[in-house]
C-alpha cells in the first residue's frame, strides 16, 4: 500500500492529542498488562451516541454503477438507510480451562431515528438492526493479552479487539506499539493511494491512594484511501474516498487485570456509491453485575 505523506494534513490534523495526564517518572519499571478474569466472569457495557450534525443516514446511489449490457433505466437506484442514534452492547468475558478467555458480545439496545417515507430497503435494514437486540452477535476466544484468536469476519474481529487488546510485551511509560485492528479493507479491485496511522501508547502509570496502579493508554488509529474501483463488468471505474478514525483512552487496573473505563470517538466518512458522514462517541465501563438476560442470550 502506498503511503502518501501529503494526505496526512487532510485527515489527521485533528488527531493531534494533548495529553492531560503528566507522564510518570522515567524510572518506572515495565509492566505486563494481562486480563485476570474471575470464574464469575467480567461484564462491560459499551454504549455509542451519534454526534453527527447532518443526521444519521447512509446514502446509497447506484446510478454511478454502469454495468456492461445493462440499460440505464434498469440501473438507476438511490435510497437512504438510517443509522442508530444510540446503541448499547454488553461484553462478557469468561475464563477457559486452557487459560484463554471466552468473549461474548450481546446487543442490548438499538435506537433508530423515525424515518419519513422510508424505502423498502431502508425498512428492511432497520428491521434487521432492531432484531439484533437481545442476541449474541459475536463469540470469540482471546489470549490473556486480549489477542483475538478466533476466525471472525474483519468487522467483528476489529470490534472485539478494540475492546480487549493489550500489549503483547511488557511496556514502560512512553512506549508505543501497533494495534491489530484493520479499519478498512479495500479489496483486490481497488486502485488508489492510502495513508495509515496506527499508534497505541502507554501515557502514564498512576498510583492511587488505594494502592492500585492504573495504566493510562491512548489509541490513535486512522485510515484514508482515495482512488477508484475497477472491474471488467464496469463500463467505467467507480471513484471513491473512504476514511475511518478511532481515537480513545483506556484506564487499565494493573493488579486487578481489567479495564476500568475506555472512552473516545470514532468517525467514518465515505464518498461515492455509499456516502456516510458519521461521528460517534463511545464509552465502555465495567458492570458490577451482568444482567441475567444477557447471560441467557441466544
Amino acid at each position: 500500500m502506498s503511503r502518501a505523506p501529503g494526505l496526512r494534513p487532510l485527515l489527521f490534523g485533528s488527531l493531534v492529542l494533548a495529553s492531560s495526564v503528566a507522564l510518570a517518572a522515567g524510572g518506572d519499571a515495565p509492566v505486563t498488562l494481562r486480563w485476570k478474569v474471575p470464574p464469575a466472569s467480567l461484564g462491560y457495557e459499551y454504549t455509542t451516541e451519534s454526534l453527527s450534525p447532518k443526521g444519521n443516514a447512509m446514502r446509497v446511489d447506484l446510478s454511478s454503477i454502469k454495468l456492461k449490457g445493462v440499460a440505464p433505466d434498469k440501473r438507476r437506484r438511490m435510497f437512504e438507510v438510517s443509522q442508530p442514534t444510540e446503541s448499547a452492547m454488553v461484553l462478557v468475558l469468561s475464563p477457559k480451562p486452557s487459560g484463554d478467555v471466552a468473549a461474548r458480545l450481546v446487543v442490548t439496545r438499538v435506537d433508530l431515528p423515525k424515518a419519513k417515507r422510508a424505502t423498502k430497503e431502508a425498512r428492511e435494514v432497520a428491521e434487521r438492526m432492531k432484531a439484533m437486540e437481545g442476541t449474541v452477535q459475536v463469540r470469540a476466544t482471546l489470549t490473556p493479552s486480549g489477542l483475538v484468536t478466533s476466525d471472525l469476519k474483519r468487522e467483528q474481529r476489529n470490534l472485539v479487539a478494540l475492546m480487549v487488546e493489550l500489549p503483547s510485551r511488557p511496556v514502560s511509560v512512553g512506549d508505543v506499539w501497533t494495534h491489530t485492528a484493520d479499519l478498512l479493507d479495500m479489496g483486490p479491485r481497488w486502485h488508489g493511494m492510502g495513508d495509515i496511522i496506527n499508534q497505541v501508547q502507554l501515557v502514564s502509570l498512576e498510583r492511587e491512594a488505594e494502592g492500585r496502579t492504573v495504566a493510562v493508554i491512548d489509541f490513535t488509529l486512522a485510515e484514508r484511501h482515495a482512488g477508484r474501483y475497477e472491474d471488467a463488468s464496469l463500463l467505467k471505474p467507480i471513484p471513491a474516498t473512504l476514511e475511518m478514525t478511532y481515537v480513545g483512552r483506556g484506564e487499565f487496573l494493573v493488579e486487578e487485570g481489567r479495564w476500568r473505563r475506555v472512552a473516545g470517538q470514532t468517525s467514518t466518512v465515505t464518498k461515492g456509491v455509499v456516502s456516510v458522514d458519521s461521528v460517534q462517541r463511545f464509552v465502555m465501563v465495567s458492570l458490577e453485575t451482568i444482567p441475567p438476560e444477557v447471560l441467557a442470550a441466544p
